[in-house]
């Protein structure tokens, strides 16, 4: 478990970012943009806010197509961002040479910031573009809700576990979200869940639990759409906000002056 310094006299401060789909070298680009550079106007804006910003969280697809110069890039990138950092595994990703031949921090399912808990789950599957959460993974977390005591917790995961309303990733969803919902209906102490992978924000309910989605920090997908299509909103992160009484608040801060053009055109990727 990694329990990272926070301050008391302030609510905990973490930052979300999610789907970076780096590429083998710094030029590579996706719908026009070069995923590096977003990434790093990103993390600019993130240093911006100093010492503000306890924990950060990554919530999958930080590689495009899950090589190791990808997550050799991403770790020269957090390295030099200098916060401490957990993260979950996306469709994109190869999550053993994440765990085991990058230089990424070992993965954590439970990370502890003050009197919160983070639980930190992968939805990914290899060779398949939609989500899942094993039966080891739902016995773990079971497990580990059932000891929390009075800590308040947020889940981090890639795929959303229900629909936001885009036809196409709808079908893309945690193939069996009703088990997890069972036992999140057991343990009100989860407070929020907060996942990547659909690249646009939403925010929503699942169980009973607030349910945000958080845009990429390189091309977002187009709203409300029955198939694959591209927007023209910027690269983006999203603030969280703890409280000690289990309350939160969180947002979206957007790279308005971005230097990255989406090429709409794209048909897919």
């Amino acid at each position: 478990m990694q329990t990272p310094a926070t301050s008391a006299a302030r609510p905990i401060r973490l930052v979300q970012i999610t789907d970076c789909h780096l590429g083998s070298d710094i030029e590579y680009r996706l719908a026009g943009v070069r995923c590096h550079y977003s990434l790093g106007e990103v993390l600019a804006r993130i240093a911006a806010e100093g010492e503000a910003v306890d924990q950060l969280m990554v919530t999958g697809d930080i590689a495009a197509q899950g090589v190791a110069p990808a997550y050799q890039l991403f770790s020269q990138k957090m390295r030099a961002l200098g916060l401490p950092y957990g993260w979950v595994p996306g469709n994109h990703d190869d999550f053993a040479l994440m765990e085991h031949h990058s230089q990424l921090p070992a993965f954590a399912p439970l990370i502890a910031v003050g009197p919160w808990r983070l639980l930190c789950l992968s939805t990914a599957v290899a060779g398949a573009v939609g989500g899942y959460i094993d039966r080891h993974q739902l016995a773990a977390l079971e497990a580990t809700l059932e000891g929390l005591g009075d800590h308040p917790a947020a889940i981090f995961m890639h795929h959303p576990p229900t629909a936001i309303g885009c036809r196409w990733l709808d079908r893309q969803q945690v193939a069996n979200g009703d088990e997890l919902a069972a036992i999140l209906r057991r343990y009100p102490l989860v407070r929020a869940i907060f996942t990547g992978h659909v690249h646009q924000a939403s925010r929503g309910e699942f169980a009973g639990v607030p349910l945000y989605t958080t845009p990429s920090t390189c091309f977002q997908f187009a709203a409300g759409s029955d198939d694959f299509a591209l927007a023209l909103e910027p690269p983006a992160y999203r603030w969280i906000e703890l409280y000690p009484d289990g309350r939160h608040a969180t947002g979206i801060i957007a790279i308005s002056d971005t230097e990255e053009q989406v090429d709409t055109a794209t048909a897919g990727y």
